[in-house]
């Protein structure tokens, strides 16, 4: 395979589609964590989803991995803040 059949737009969609998949599934995390975790530690949570998401669709033109990075980062914070809490 050459470098030539690589196309840049089909890897910035994928990291898109990606993205958008993991950050949704973190927020369905977060919310389901009302069962477990305190009411104020889901808050925090869900503002902290909210505030990477914006980044990284507002940045997603020059950093295409920018959903990517933003979803992890979110997930992990919900992991650390369950094993805390728990």
């Amino acid at each position: 395979m050459s470098s030539d059949d690589h196309n840049p737009a089909a890897y910035r969609q994928l990291f898109a589609v990606i993205g958008a998949a993991l950050q949704a599934t973190a927020l369905i995390f977060i919310l389901a964590s009302l069962l477990v975790a305190p009411w104020w530690a889901v808050v925090t949570l869900a503002l902290i989803w909210l505030g990477s998401t914006v980044w990284s669709w507002r940045s997603f033109g020059e950093r295409p991995w920018a959903p990517l990075i933003a979803g992890t980062l979110v997930a992990v914070c919900w992991i650390a803040v369950l094993t805390v809490s728990a």
